[in-house]
């Protein structure tokens, strides 16, 4: 719907502003508001070089901070920039709602995760903690891929 959208909270001096990579929408009958920040397919899912308790390893800052920021940012759009008239208009034209946003964080690669003696704990670590967080899905680049993939090479195999 938007690229680098404006979610609110600018105060009169210009400052303050809260602002993403993109707002789009869930596909349906009936649509909603999706807000999603991408970081790079570089950026790190884990840190540290060990285990630090119980067997589980510690999440990368940029992952953290990825985090923080995109529920800073439905907090601010669903109170405010979904309400300001002109974003409601805009929207509601387009059957697009805001009920409580949901997020998408596009960070890191699936690979950080193996190839080493930690490999189990390190993918154990990340799907325990993606899978707890919610309203907030946490896809890396090379799942978005394969997605696409799948997505264009099933499209190929069905008859037009």
């Amino acid at each position: 719907e938007q690229s680098q959208p404006d979610y609110g909270g600018t105060r009169i001096d210009g400052r303050g502003g809260q602002r993403g990579d993109y707002i789009t929408s869930t596909d349906g009958d009936i649509r909603f508001t999706v807000l999603v920040e991408i970081k790079t397919p570089k950026t790190r899912l884990l840190q540290g070089t060990k285990i630090i308790r119980s067997g589980a390893w510690s999440l990368s800052k940029p992952l953290t901070d990825a985090i923080s920021q995109i529920q800073a940012n439905a907090c601010t759009w669903n109170e405010a920039g979904s309400k300001q008239p002109d974003n409601l208009d805009r929207l509601e034209f387009k059957g697009i709602h805001t009920v409580q946003p949901k997020g998408i964080i596009i960070i890191g690669a699936l690979n950080e995760l193996k190839d080493d003696e930690d490999t189990r704990s390190k993918r154990e670590t990340f799907q325990r903690f993606r899978e707890s967080i919610h309203g907030i899905d946490i896809i890396t680049f090379d799942e978005l891929y394969n997605r696409a993939k799948f997505i264009v090479d099933d499209s190929e195999r069905v008859p037009h």
